[in-house]
């Protein structure tokens, strides 16, 4: 890995507060269990040993267990409105200083978290969210999730003065054939685990689909890390997983 180079995870971690055991079928009760998961969370948080840590669906209390363990790191959380959870991000002290950081309330309550950091002289901003599932066919007018991204295509575009590179991560709850991920294509952005064939990080309802994004604007270059393989049989919780999302990871570098 290049001095200039780091690695940026994002990784949608299932809140206590929206877990009913009848979603997950293939999953023993004890892995479900918080006593059991969330100090595993945090352990596979640590182990994950990236620049830059994303999460979503973080609930009060499993942020501060992850802000004590993982030293090094400095932490900021946005919590949805109305809601038991948010959006976290911890970035290594070592490698970047952080400059600021904002709150982003986009519509139906959820959030993006953006970031401010500065890298080896260039200004890096970091936005981690949670967008909205809307059914499948639903019109784009009419897609909370396309009004929650575009919302923060808006903010990325007002930033003042203008980051050298921009990375925007986290639960999309979208296929990458859809109107999201166009809209952030069409700004510029790519996701770094295109053109890498069978990544899947969910399998909810049976199916493994790709719904988790790392987004990075053109100054930057990526190198996708790949998760373990899933199917739409594949127990999520499970005692090698600790969410029913997988963590997807890339090294980025400037170009």
């Amino acid at each position: 890995m290049s001095q200039t180079a780091f690695t940026v995870a994002t990784w949608n971690i299932l809140a206590t507060a929206y877990i009913r055991p009848e979603f997950y079928p293939r999953t023993a009760p004890e892995w479900l269990d918080p006593a059991w998961r969330v100090p595993a969370l945090v352990a596979r948080g640590v182990a994950l040993d990236v620049d830059v840590l994303c999460l979503q669906e973080v609930e009060p209390n499993v942020f501060g267990a992850l802000e004590t363990a993982l030293v090094g790191y400095a932490g900021s959380y946005s919590q949805k409105a109305k809601r038991p959870d948010g959006c976290a991000t911890f970035a290594r002290r070592g490698r970047f200083q952080q400059t600021g950081v904002a709150r982003i309330p986009l519509p139906f309550g959820h959030v993006a978290h953006l970031l401010r950091l500065e890298h080896d002289g260039r200004h890096l901003t970091i936005v981690n969210t949670h967008l909205k599932w809307d059914p499948p066919g639903t019109a784009r007018d009419h897609q909370w999730g396309y009004r929650q991204i575009s919302r923060v295509a808006e903010a990325l575009r007002a930033e003042s003065p203008a980051p050298s590179a921009a990375i925007v991560c986290g639960d999309f709850n979208v296929l990458p054939d859809s109107d999201v991920v166009e809209l952030l294509v069409t700004d510029g952005y790519d996701y770094a685990h295109r053109n890498t064939a069978g990544v899947r990080t969910c399998n909810s309802n049976g199916e493994a689909k790709l719904i988790d994004y790392l987004f990075y604007s053109e100054s930057l270059r990526a190198e996708p890390r790949l998760p373990v393989p899933i199917d739409g049989q594949t127990p999520l919780p499970s005692p090698d997983q600790p969410s029913d999302h997988l963590p997807l990871v890339a090294q980025f570098d400037w170009r």
